[in-house]
């Protein structure tokens, strides 16, 4: 993963992490999931907003949101930030959550909805 000096993962996210394979958040990705994907939305997340400090660490496949922790925040225990890539500069924020275990709750109540929607289908 990358990230800035001194930045903490979470510990919940880096139990999630560990896991092999890594646990199924879909309709989200990790973005370490393939080889190199990381760098690349990092990569992608730097350049158009050069302003923010960003940590990707997830993607929604079916829109630009990606999931990132907030690089400047040393607490271990950082907030998760909602940004809409490849938004003009100031429009890419779309929310935040306060930590990563409140986003992988909210998360799993999206994904129960989710699952249950492809199950309709």
């Amino acid at each position: 993963m990358i990230a800035p000096e001194g930045f903490q993962y979470p510990e919940r996210f880096q139990r999630a992490l560990a896991q092999d394979p890594l646990p199924d958040i879909d309709p989200f990705m990790w973005t370490s999931e393939y080889e190199s994907q990381t760098e690349n939305w990092a990569d992608i997340v730097g350049e158009q907003y050069p302003t923010r400090s960003l940590v990707p660490f997830a993607k929604h496949q079916d829109t630009d949101d990606v999931f990132c922790f907030d690089g400047g925040d040393r607490s271990g225990n950082p907030p998760v930030l909602i940004i809409h890539t490849f938004a003009s500069p100031g429009t890419e924020y779309r929310g935040q959550w306060t930590s990563f275990d409140v986003w992988w709750e909210e998360m799993e109540e999206h994904r129960a909805v989710w699952l249950a929607e492809q199950e309709e289908d």
